[in-house]
């Protein structure tokens, strides 16, 4: 019996030690992998009640043996709620099984209560000469079994389930669970299960325990889908072969019962079976993964090679790229100096790659023997490197004679490098502020390079870098010389086309005074037929009548008239005088205000006073006709307003008196009130009004509705052309409403309280 134990020792601890290994192998292969982590959990509670199972029949713990049984079913129920979620992870199908999930957490806890608190399930233990059986509760083994063995069918089933739907590649995966876990199934079915139910023992436990080892390797290499670290194919025969001489031992030397003795072998035989094919599949992958790492190899010397090949393509891409976004800074730009901004700006953007930050474009006037700077990039660091200098940077010239690189470039037409700022600028720059700007932009070397326009040098061009002189390479050369190349046509093609459109923007300006010429001259010759047309129209009725009058006078037929007919006739003339007054000066108005020619002094006038003089200037001609005028001020305290007083009566006086001609019944109402920043007075009559069609022109000159002409044939016509004028040069505006014929009038002015 000491022996059995001692050989049953020997195997548990190999068991424990590599399963402990596999598990935290796993686990450390991918820490957040749901499937690693239950994985860990499930090796942890099936070693655990392997442990004690074999506590429970160790002699030398009898005494507790009641414990380790209990510790030992509570530990197979955690196992299969781990198992169970092991494989529901595996298949990936978490989410579909919700209800069943809770199930199995439901009844397998309902165990672990159960056997903790009662004695439904495990009573008590019995002493055997080969350990303990279980003494079962009430409703202990059948509940036990009857649960367990569909719960394991389950778990086949779901990857059953699963190895059907599965591609090919991931049968093979798939292929390992199923393998362990039947071998394990198949040993604890006849062994934990079998004999417990038929014979009520567990004698054979640990025959069902010991293949928990391939269990442990077949799901740790279907996970990791490795081999595992450190069990090569040699440790794992060795691992084996330990397995199968205690085995040996177990059969031949501790049992004398021939049946028993057959059916250890049987399992002997399938334990061999089954290590040798786990053995022949590991001896498989290293030679694949051999020849897979060979050609790895090879794959990573093409993979190297075409890298190179890449890397020359992409510096060729990135120069060519560079090259073309030079010359898109030109295409489309006409203006010679936003050109060569362009290209400076473009250099930090477009040669970044290969250390370049910046640019200076120097251009040569050949006819006053003179360099002078032209562009500079634009940036941070540049805006503060220009606060060092005493001047800007554009006015910086120097003589074709000075001594520095930038002169060497334009008069040797080559290519000149160098470490210092003052090598290039200098004198013309000072030294030390040559080495400040240097040292603020951190640069640490510079290129110059000539400037070319039809074969001729225009100028140089600095490219300033962040890398070493020693580090610049022929690459480097090759692209600065390439972006410089189309600079000069661009620049001298851009000179001359802003020489050409300056000259065209003269014409231009010369054909636009021509223009304003002509029409100022067609609206004088316009404002002249006007004029002769109203002369012919307007004027010729008052001075018909004026020279009729006089001539009948002149030659006596008023001679006998009564002295009451020649005073009639008297007023006939003077009304007719004043009619061709009226008419004159209207005119006279309006040629002064077509021609600008209006002289305003603008001072502090009160609306209130304008506008009741010229309602007691009128009042006679309203009480004449029997029509009121009411004048209503709205706002208290009105103030003053700025504005030409002669011309601001004009206007009162031309509204109302307009209001009076054109009123037969009725009258006239006026009002004024502050609207905001504007005086707004309002002229209200009662009188003929004007369709909507006549509004439209109501303004402009010569203009007069067909119901004024009908009331009152004298008007000009230019009465509210010079209203609207006088109001426009007081910065106001005017605005005309009338519901139609026979309902009257209504004039809105807004005049501004204070001028602009």
């Amino acid at each position: 019996m000491t022996s059995f134990y001692f050989i049953d020792q020997i195997l548990i601890f190999l068991i424990i030690i590599s399963g402990i290994y596999i598990a935290l192998w796993v686990y450390f292969v991918d820490r957040k992998s749901k499937v690693n982590q239950f994985f860990f959990l499930f090796t942890i509670t099936l070693l655990l009640y392997i442990t004690f199972s074999y506590l429970s029949h160790n002699p030398n713990q009898f005494y507790q043996a009641l414990l380790w049984k209990k510790l030992f079913l509570i530990m197979v129920a955690i196992f299969f709620i781990c198992t169970y979620f092991l494989f529901i992870y595996i298949i990936k199908e978490e989410r579909k099984y919700k209800i069943l999930s809770k199930i199995v957490i439901i009844v397998e806890t309902s165990f672990i209560f159960l056997i903790i608190f009662t004695d439904s399930i495990i009573k008590d233990v019995e002493i055997q000469e080969w350990g303990t059986n279980i003494v079962w509760g009430w409703i202990g083994k059948n509940v036990w079994f009857g649960t367990m063995i569909p719960f394991t069918l389950l778990f086949i089933g779901l990857l059953l389930r699963k190895y059907y739907k599965s591609s090919a590649k991931e049968r093979l995966r798939v292929e390992y669970f199923l393998s362990g876990i039947i071998f394990f199934t198949f040993m604890n079915l006849i062994f934990n299960v079998g004999f417990p139910l038929i014979n009520n023992t567990f004698q054979y436990y640990k025959y069902g325990d010991y293949s928990a080892v391939p269990l442990f390797i077949s799901f740790a290499y279907a996970i990791t889908n490795r081999n595992l670290i450190g069990i090569k194919p040699l440790i794992t025969q060795i691992l084996i072969a330990i397995i199968s001489i205690i085995l040996l031992v177990d059969l031949f030397l501790l049992s004398d019962d021939l049946t028993m003795q057959l059916l250890k072998a049987g399992i002997l035989i399938a334990f061999l079976y089954f290590s040798r094919g786990m053995v022949e599949s590991v001896k498989k992958e290293k030679k694949a993964r051999e020849e897979l790492e060979e050609t790895y190899k090879k794959i990573d010397q093409y993979v190297r090679d075409l890298e190179n090949i890449n890397v020359e393509l992409e510096e060729k891409n990135e120069d060519l790229e560079a090259l073309l976004k030079a010359s898109d800074a030109t295409a489309g730009v006409l203006d010679p100096e936003k050109i060569a901004q362009n290209i400076v700006d473009s250099i930090p953007v477009n040669l970044d790659h290969l250390g370049y930050k910046g640019g200076i474009i120097v251009l040569y006037n050949k006819e006053k023997e003179t360099a002078h700077t032209y562009a500079m990039t634009e940036s941070d660091i540049v805006k503060k490197a220009k606060k060092l200098l005493n001047k800007p940077f554009k006015k910086y010239s120097e003589p074709i004679d000075t001594d520095n690189l930038v002169i060497k470039t334009i008069k040797t037409k080559e290519m000149q490098v160098g470490s210092k700022l003052e090598d290039f600028i200098a004198p013309t720059v000072n030294a030390n502020i040559c080495k400040m700007i240097q040292k603020l932009v951190k640069a640490k070397s510079f290129i110059s390079i000539p400037i070319f326009s039809s074969g001729r040098i225009v100028g140089a061009i600095i490219f300033v870098g962040v890398k070493p002189e020693k580090e610049i390479t022929q690459r480097d050369k090759d692209i600065l010389f390439g972006f410089s190349s189309h600079i000069g046509a661009a620049i001298e093609n851009a000179e001359l086309y802003k020489k050409t459109n300056r000259q065209m923007k003269e014409m231009k300006k010369l054909n636009i005074s021509l223009k304003n010429a002509n029409q100022k001259l067609e609206e004088l010759l316009k404002m002249k037929n006007e004029f002769l047309h109203i002369t012919s129209h307007q004027l010729r009725t008052p001075l018909t009548a004026i020279r009729g009058m006089i001539s009948m006078w002149y030659e006596g037929n008023f001679d006998n008239l009564s002295k009451r007919k020649k005073r009639e006739m008297l007023k006939n003339i003077c009304v007719s005088a004043e009619r061709l007054n009226n008419i004159t000066n209207d005119m006279l108005d309006a040629l002064e205000l077509e021609g600008g020619v209006f002289k305003f002094q603008f001072k502090q006038v009160s609306l209130e006073k304008i506008i009741k003089e010229a309602i007691n200037t009128l009042k006679f001609n309203y009480d004449k006709k029997g029509l009121y005028i009411n004048f209503n001020m709205k706002s208290k305290n009105m103030p003053n307003i700025e504005a030409e007083p002669n011309y601001i009566r004009q206007i009162f006086l031309n509204l109302i008196d307009n209001a009076c001609k054109y009123t037969n019944k009725g009258g006239t109402d006026i009002s004024i009130k502050k609207s905001g920043k504007y005086a707004e007075i309002i002229v209200k009559d009662t009188g003929i009004g004007v369709s909507k069609k006549d509004q439209k022109k109501i303004f402009q000159k010569f203009t007069r509705s067909k119901e004024a002409i009908t009331e009152n044939a004298s008007g000009s016509g230019l009465g509210l052309f010079i209203v609207k004028k006088i109001i426009k040069a007081h910065y106001g505006k005017i605005e005309f409403y009338s519901e139609g014929k026979g309902k009257g009038s209504t004039v809105k002015i807004y005049l501004p309280v204070k001028q602009e």
